[in-house]
């Protein structure tokens, strides 16, 4: 690669999907460390109502020590854990809590997320920057996620306590739901973590007070900053956030929340107007909402405790009415209680996009936690007649959203070929588990509305564990 290519390529005005350049990236990255990562300087989530932090969805939060934090608001970043593993990283070493891309390049041709983070338009032009560094500096992200508490209206059926206030009253009031594993050992789900324990709204939170000492001049150099939850639009601090950006206008940064869509009262009248406001007057580069649904009607209900498909669609016609420039992303987490009637779905999506002319994508993630949620529990003929029938709704012109898809539908089915039998057989039994007390607390009801897994429920209720 010629140097005014490099140029170009630290630029990103490459193709950031072609294999050669991620190739190319690849091998740049090699040449520092096999577990070389731009994302550990560029990236980062830190959730402020428990005051954990990561810098890849990947590997599990850490907790922000408060007397770093009173030395330093950075340290919501730039934490000495974090500090360690990127210059684990700089000397050619792979950090332990990567270990998912390792796996991916160590077992396949395929490119890991360290290469694809990397090669972002939020990391790629610090290469030479970051290669350079010692790891021990103090940076300010380009990639900023943070969601100010777990305050949330909905339950959903893969959630738990750490992104759900409402998840967390019912464990405390009814206690985890308990399972036995493959092992034979008891395990429960629901379980709330000691390092994830909430701040709640009222009282005093040392991480963010520390935030908002640490954001103005932070959202200066980000390039991209998304608000997530629990559900943002019940946090005084998202709608204090948008005031900020209305009076400091940042005209580069990409802004973006995720929300359920379906807030209590006028809230997402209000939400709306101050989204508009913030197109209308160039205070931001773009917006992006990210919302969630991945099934239909009674249904999607059922796994996303709280909603209201009809209100939710609604609600998303009135925000692309009013903020014509807002993107909006519906993101699918596919698990076994989707598989009948997430092609039902699409369409709705698609009439949206008719409807109203919108930039509306739609995203596929595999709910792999908790596992007996896994779509990989359904049997085949199911997953083969629904799933497929999925891919075959979306337009023909969405090659990605088809191609995502597909390859859930391959994972699952090649996931199903190598699973120990016995111990699907005991995830299945756990589902069972699972909804028959999800059931008893909440008032739903399995049967009437998942007519097409009942057959498989009550054979799975009588496997020998």
């Amino acid at each position: 690669m010629s140097k005014k290519d490099f140029k170009r390529f630290l630029d990103n005005r490459v193709d950031i999907h072609d294999p050669d350049n991620l190739q190319f990236l690849k091998d740049k990255l090699d040449s520092k460390g096999p577990g070389f990562c731009l994302a550990k300087w560029t990236q980062v989530t830190t959730h402020l109502g428990s005051g954990i932090t990561h810098s890849c969805h990947h590997v599990g939060a850490h907790k922000i020590k408060l007397d770093e934090l009173e030395k330093d608001p950075g340290a919501l970043h730039n934490t000495e854990f974090k500090k360690e593993r990127r210059r684990e990283m700089l000397n050619g070493e792979r950090p332990v809590e990567c270990d998912y891309c390792w796996r991916i390049e160590d077992n396949s041709d395929h490119f890991s997320d360290r290469v694809t983070k990397s090669i972002s338009s939020w990391s790629l032009p610090y290469l030479e920057e970051i290669i350079n560094s010692d790891g021990t500096e103090d940076i300010y992200p380009k990639y900023v996620e943070v969601s100010f508490s777990n305050v949330c209206n909905f339950k959903c059926a893969y959630c738990g306590p750490a992104f759900s206030s409402k998840w967390t009253e019912e464990v405390k009031q009814k206690g985890t739901y308990k399972f036995i594993d493959y092992k034979g050992n008891n395990r429960e789900f629901g379980f709330i973590n000691p390092d994830e324990v909430q701040y709640l709204e009222k009282e005093h939170n040392p991480y963010i007070e520390a935030f908002w000492k640490w954001f103005p001049e932070a959202v200066k150099h980000m390039h991209d900053f998304r608000i997530t939850g629990g559900e943002p639009l019940l946090s005084k601090h998202t709608s204090k956030v948008i005031d900020y950006l209305l009076e400091n206008p940042q005209p580069n940064l990409k802004f973006a929340i995720n929300t359920n869509a379906c807030p209590p009262g006028n809230i997402w009248k209000i939400f709306t107007k101050k989204l508009n406001l913030l197109l209308d007057t160039n205070s931001v580069k773009e917006i992006t909402i990210f919302t969630s649904a991945e099934a239909k009607g009674d249904q999607n209900d059922y796994i996303r405790f709280g909603m209201d498909y009809n209100l939710w669609l609604n609600n998303l016609r009135k925000l692309l009415k009013r903020c014509r420039k807002v993107r909006l992303s519906i993101m699918c987490a596919v698990n076994v209680l989707s598989v009948t009637s997430l092609y039902l779905m699409i369409p709705d999506i698609n009439k949206l996009r008719n409807s109203t002319g919108a930039d509306i994508s739609m995203d596929f993630a595999y709910v792999r936690n908790p596992k007996f949620l896994d779509m990989r529990i359904a049997p085949r003929k199911l997953l083969d007649y629904y799933v497929l029938k999925a891919t075959d709704e979306i337009p023909i012109d969405r090659i990605v959203e088809n191609i995502k898809l597909k390859r859930i539908y391959d994972s699952i089915c090649e996931l199903q070929d190598i699973s120990d039998p016995k111990e699907l057989e005991l995830t299945r039994y756990n589902f069972v588990q699972y909804i028959t007390e999800y059931d008893k607390r909440r008032g739903t009801n399995f049967e009437t509305t998942f007519p097409l897994l009942v057959p498989s429920f009550n054979e799975w209720a009588f496997v020998n564990v």
